[in-house]
């Protein structure tokens, strides 16, 4: 090979090397300037805030929550300061060491304060959202704080955060009205995060806690804290914008905290029903309690104990969560002879004074079918007075048979059955009315069709479903007979300062229209079921005039029935509506009935209105000597 072609050749391998370098530089430069690109452009919000977040971070200072008061201003629910860890998983370094540093913290009596298994899976689940504030410890005492912050090097990105917990102090007592609060659920937290909440937020879960979230939450302050390289918190930083949380507004309740707590006691805490008391003359309740019953402040325990409680309350075959005085459905039985009366005399089918012509022998026969009453003996023959007094089946039997389906759900409906009271409250049910059509709309799957002979179990009150605040709300506004109201919960919402924000007032559901002869005659059969020798005699109240109307509805689930009592004091002019649904218990008269009474009777030896009242039928009764 000649020196010119080693030449050559040597040329060409320096050519190439020199191309290769050339491109291999290119690349290279490439990539960095696809990597400045993705750091300076695409990732840059993500980027600046990290940088930022190095010595600044961003604080959010809850709202206090609102409080809840009854109609006197004692409190139902309250809010306690708190201590709770939370990670901040863009600042955690390294996991492993993290949880080793957590579980050496003990307490008092030296027992760890982490799990290491839910420890290791709270921190997992944090790293999903990397700027969001993951809650690991809940109600922390001061003595873990403290220690958190003098060894803040040993746990990057731990914070210590201030809540505040709810506390009921009736606790089970006022469960069903109140509700409680619990952690958003990972699959509503994105749209609620849209409105202002944070992860993590508590948010109202049933009841008055529920309806009003939009009232009670508030809205949450910020400001900019200096924080150093390894996460530890310096200080407010200056001339930062800061916003002042604004405290959620307290709630003024119609409910009679000390009332509510007497039903509550006298209600037998082995069975299932609840009691309803309302104000007929503007719809406002005063008692409402649901048994079994659950207390509220297990919902404001650590997530460990919490969850234990939980578990038992969700597995109870009781359904104890179930408001029943809202969401129960019962047949009303013989308090629904209160509207078959009505009826009959609006219709002018009877008259006060009206025999039915067959007497009560103990049973009705209607073509092969016998009905029959609730006393074998018989009642005899009774006039419409007798006939509500004793509660003779055999009477209202044929007064349905003279009626019909539609001219009893007339009044039925007049008086709030079959339909939703509209009360301030997240669930109810609307009841149901029998009758014709919807008895065959209901059955007809299974092929029923409505016949003659149903009237009988209607005008009893053994084909309906009703619930006890409509049954509260139905023998109030037969006591007025003037006007049936929308119940409601909610009387006022004030400021943290005190100032009223929002009264609210009472809601006409509509007029109700009876004659005053009517009226009267309802009115004195109600009042002499209450009097000695009447079926609902355990509820009298001294010196009052109580009128009420017992019942027994049929249960196709256990061996005896529901018992229930709905009564009105002053009868003539009531102030004070109570119903009461016991299930599986037996007889309205016998168990209803007495827990009726001690409601009564303790509205009128305590409420100022009640003892004025007891004062002016007093001064009456010694005119009339």
């Amino acid at each position: 090979m000649s020196r010119g072609s080693i030449i050559q050749d040597d040329q060409q391998e320096r050519l190439f090397k020199s191309v290769v370098l050339s491109i291999g530089s290119a690349a290279l430069i490439a990539v960095l300037i696809l990597r400045l690109f993705v750091i300076q452009v695409v990732q840059a919000d993500v980027n600046i805030k990290l940088s930022k977040e190095n010595r600044m971070q961003l604080k959010i200072i809850k709202a206090p929550r609102g409080r809840i008061f009854d109609r006197y201003g004692k409190a139902l629910a309250r809010n306690r300061p708190s201590y709770s860890l939370s990670i901040l998983p863009y600042q955690m370094k390294q996991e492993d060491s993290l949880v080793t540093n957590l579980l050496k913290i003990t307490n008092t009596k030296g027992v760890r304060i982490f799990d290491s298994t839910n420890l290791v899976k709270r921190l997992h689940k944090a790293k999903y959202r990397r700027f969001d504030a993951t809650r690991i410890k809940e109600d922390v005492s001061l003595e873990i704080v403290s220690i958190i912050e003098e060894h803040a090097l040993d746990f990057p990105g731990l914070i210590v955060l201030i809540e505040s917990r709810r506390e009921y102090p009736l606790g089970p007592a006022a469960f069903h009205v109140l509700g409680y609060m619990s952690e958003i659920p990972e699959t509503q937290y994105d749209s609620l995060k849209e409105v202002g909440y944070y992860y993590g937020d508590l948010i109202g879960k049933a009841g008055i806690e529920k309806q009003y979230e939009t009232l009670f939450r508030g809205v949450d302050g910020q400001e900019y804290i200096e924080v150093n390289a390894y996460g530890k918190r310096l200080g407010a930083i200056e001339n930062m914008p800061r916003r002042e949380p604004q405290p959620g507004q307290d709630l003024y309740l119609t409910i009679d905290a000390g009332l509510q707590q007497v039903a509550f006691d006298a209600f037998p805490d082995t069975l299932k029903g609840a009691v309803v008391v309302t104000d007929p003359r503007n719809g406002q309740v005063l008692v409402m309690i649901s048994s079994p019953s659950v207390n509220p402040n297990i919902f404001s325990l650590a997530s460990s104990l919490r969850s234990k409680q939980w578990a038992s309350v969700a597995l109870d075959p009781r359904l104890p969560l179930n408001n029943r005085a809202t969401f129960g459905t019962y047949p009303p039985g013989s308090t629904f002879k209160l509207i078959t009366a009505l009826a009959g005399l609006e219709c002018g089918e009877i008259q006060p004074s009206s025999r039915m012509p067959v007497s009560c022998r103990g049973a009705f026969r209607i073509g092969s079918r016998i009905a029959r009453c609730w006393k074998a003996s018989g009642h005899g023959s009774f006039r419409l007075h007798d006939a509500l007094k004793h509660s003779c089946n055999v009477y209202f039997y044929q007064l349905g048979l003279r009626l019909g389906d539609d001219n009893i759900n007339t009044y039925a409906h007049q008086f709030g059955l079959g339909e939703p009271t509209e009360i301030d409250l997240p669930r109810e049910d609307n009841g149901w009315l029998s009758g014709e059509q919807a008895y065959n709309e209901r059955f007809s799957k299974r092929g029923w069709k409505w016949t003659r002979g149903l009237l009988l179990n209607m005008a009893i009150g053994q084909s309906q479903l009703v619930t006890p605040l409509q049954l509260s709300n139905m023998v109030g506004s037969i006591g007025n007979s003037r006007t049936i109201y929308k119940p409601y919960l909610l009387q006022e919402s004030r400021g943290r300062d005190g100032v009223v924000v929002g009264q609210y007032a009472p809601r006409v559901k509509h007029a109700v229209s009876i004659s005053e002869q009517t009226r009267q005659a309802v009115h004195a059969a109600m009042k002499s079921t209450v009097d000695r020798g009447g079926t609902g005699w355990r509820a009298g109240v001294k010196g009052i005039p109580v009128g009420g109307k017992t019942g027994s509805a049929e249960n196709p689930h256990g061996e005896k029935t529901h018992a229930l009592f709905a009564a009105c004091a002053p009868v003539y002019d009531p102030v004070i509506a109570v119903a009461v649904v016991v299930e599986n218990a037996g007889h309205g008269g016998s168990v209803a009935a007495p827990i009726a009474g001690k409601v009564l009777n303790h509205f009128f030896e305590h409420n100022e209105e009640g003892k004025r009242l007891v004062e002016e039928y007093a001064e009456l009764d010694r005119n009339k000597r």
